[in-house]
């Protein structure tokens, strides 16, 4: 099928056609053909966003972008995938492709709940299809339960003797678990996946552990000729797919055995590069690791001065002012620590300064009268880059203060609001805790964690975490603030319901006040309470307060600005919420709710029904429920029954 489609356009491949296609680079899996092969995909989606199967293949090439580090992948790689996936099981929920996808991304996110049935229900789908069932089979290996794993990708071998090499890895991590590293070494020799590093570090270890010196040494001579530096980041890379299996440890003992030096931790050496054993987000292994070897520094953010070599005395002196005031900006988020600006005179780009997780970075270069100021947020901990963007503006020297004002607030809010790259990198590296081992930084840290993620089981688990953090500390105004926007969401999104969550939540917030009154998250949180507690006259001064005192907030004012537009200021509310999507052009999508309320509330069904379809969030309610309303006022039947169906 894939040699009759060879020569076929792109534009006239069926979706069909477009899996033979991922199939044929599952074949060889090298960086340009991953690179090559998502670029075509990403085109043809934009043309064609309502088939299942390409955002199937967009998912899974999203998750190998991460899974094998190749070019592209960052910290949103998994983000990507599990959109994407989501987007194929809402278009089509019998395909099986797409469950595969969705449950190859909550595997690689380290969600084994959601993992679990959603591998189980595509494996069901079509137990025939080896493939499927064969790394699905090879997941359930990792996740520690090694027999039942084993036995479904024996099985998958049995009905296709023609299967890849990639299945012999199940029972090779069942004998590997077993110490049978005999029985292992015949699984790896029958591998054959040339290219990959996992069949020579199987080989390497597994002679480590059987004191086979010169064959450890040769396989690892054959690790080091595929990436010179593996040894740097050898514990990122077994960890992606090890993080549950518990072999982590036994696989590097042996890899040190074979003559390997693996440092204790990912050290700063370890910057990524391009290929499959290098560039990827590392995020698994910041989950597991990161809380427990950094926890206690805090996650701290150092800015480095920005850089403006060469450069004139008005340029020089406007790196210096944007350094300042983006430490300045950053610290007005209370749940962030900043290291003030001399320390940071000693920190490189390595984060050798002690104690700093997160470094940002920047340059301003000039030409004539342009400037471009380019700044990076790099984890030092893994060298993963979170995040990175260029600002392009005209320079001159009259307007520099407005150039500030307008360059700053962007890059904060950017990072550091409750959707930013830096909250979002340290609430995931904070899971997998039990309520009771995170301190209240910690707590509020992990709870972020919910917005992204709004389901029961994640209410009802940052619930408990919160709860338990202010019983040790209750005057933590942060932890108190989060811990009020809880059981708002008991009310509004009827999560896990115990008795007057809003006079809880309210009382919640006073405390959060009274324990810091100037921070803007508390004022928000009571803010929040007063609104559906429909007390108006009292939410109004709460909101004005909340934004007053921190200006570079996205995410305070688009929660605030919706509410104070519902609450009867439209004019007011719309700026507050059209400034918040200026300020984070990364924003999650219900930051369109509020322009859908006023364009619906002006009979304008069309416009409203365009700015619904920006919002992309399938998994939740409003939009099918937005949708519906568009489509009926609009005599679409058709559509709307689709969305109430939805």
């Amino acid at each position: 099928m894939r040699a009759g489609i060879r020569r076929t356009d792109d534009v006239q491949l069926t979706p069909a056609e477009w899996q033979f296609q991922y199939f044929a680079y599952r074949e060889q899996i090298t960086p340009a053909s991953h690179a090559a092969l998502k670029s075509r995909l990403e085109r043809v989606v934009e043309r064609d966003n309502r088939q299942s199967d390409l955002w199937a293949c967009l998912a899974q090439l999203f998750v190998d972008e991460y899974a094998f580090g190749f070019p592209g992948s960052d910290a949103t790689s998994l983000d990507r995938a599990l959109a994407a996936a989501r987007r194929a099981v809402e278009l089509d929920r019998a395909n099986q492709f797409a469950l595969v996808s969705l449950a190859q991304t909550h595997f690689f996110r380290q969600d084994l709940a959601a993992f679990g049935p959603a591998a189980e229900r595509a494996m069901a789908l079509n137990p025939l299809n080896t493939d499927a069932v064969g790394i699905l089979g090879l997941q359930i290996v990792h996740t520690r339960e090694f027999e039942r794993g084993t036995a479904i990708v024996r099985r998958a071998m049995e009905l296709n003797a023609n299967h890849a090499g990639w299945m012999h890895f199940a029972p090779l991590w069942d004998h590997f678990h077993k110490e049978e590293y005999e029985q292992a070494l015949e699984c790896a020799n029958r591998v054959d996946v040339p290219g990959l590093f996992w069949p020579y570090l199987v080989m390497a270890s597994a002679c480590g552990h059987l004191g086979r010196r010169s064959e450890a040494e040769a396989a690892v001579r054959d690790l080091l000729a595929l990436d010179p530096e593996f040894a740097a980041h050898a514990r990122s890379n077994v960890g992606t797919w090890h993080f549950a299996s518990g072999l982590m440890d036994p696989i590097l003992e042996g890899l040190r055995k074979a003559g390997l030096s693996i440092p204790a931790t990912e050290g700063a050496s370890d910057s990524p590069g391009i290929g499959t054993l290098k560039a990827k987000a590392a995020r698994a292994d910041s989950r597991r690791d990161s809380g427990r070897v950094r926890a206690d520094e805090g996650f701290w953010v150092a800015v480095l001065p920005f850089k403006a070599s060469g450069a004139t005395a008005e340029i020089t002196a406007l790196a210096e002012a944007l350094t300042e005031e983006i430490v300045t900006g950053l610290s007005r988020f209370s749940y962030l620590r900043v290291i003030a600006r001399p320390a940071t005179a000693g920190v490189s780009s390595a984060g050798t300064e002690p104690g700093a997780r997160y470094v940002m970075e920047g340059s301003l270069r000039q030409a004539g009268a342009k400037l471009r100021v380019a700044v990076q947020l790099v984890d030092a901990t893994t060298g993963a880059h979170l995040w990175a963007e260029n600002y392009e503006r005209s320079f001159s020297p009259e307007a520099v203060f407005e150039l500030q004002d307008d360059l700053v607030p962007r890059i904060v809010s950017t990072v550091a609001d409750q959707y930013g790259a830096l909250v979002h990198s340290m609430s995931e590296s904070l899971r997998g805790r039990s309520a009771g081992e995170y301190s209240a930084h910690e707590a509020v840290l992990r709870a972020f964690g919910l917005w992204e993620r709004m389901t029961l089981q994640e209410h009802a688990e940052v619930r408990e975490i919160l709860e338990a953090a202010v019983a040790d500390a209750p005057d933590h105004s942060d932890c108190l603030a989060e811990l009020s926007l809880i059981y708002w969401a008991e009310y509004a999104f009827s999560y896990n319901l115990r008795p007057d969550p809003l006079g809880r939540a309210r009382a919640a917030a006073q405390r959060a006040v009274a324990s810091a009154p100037t921070s803007h998250f508390a004022h928000c949180a009571l803010a929040t309470a007063l609104f559906f507690q429909k007390d108006f006259l009292a939410f109004r001064p709460a909101a004005d307060r909340a934004l007053a005192l921190n200006r570079m907030d996205s995410s305070t004012a688009a929660i605030l600005g919706t509410m104070i537009a519902c609450a009867g200021d439209w004019e007011y509310g719309l700026d507050v919420v059209e400034r918040a999507k200026q300020l984070n052009p990364h924003h999650p999508g219900w930051y369109h709710y509020l322009a859908f309320d006023d364009a619906y509330r002006r009979r304008d069904y069309r416009g409203a029904l365009a700015i619904i379809l920006k919002v992309n969030m399938p998994g939740y309610h409003w939009p099918h429920v937005y949708l519906a309303a568009a489509y009926g006022q609009l005599g679409e039947q058709q559509r709307a029954g689709a969305a109430l169906r939805e």
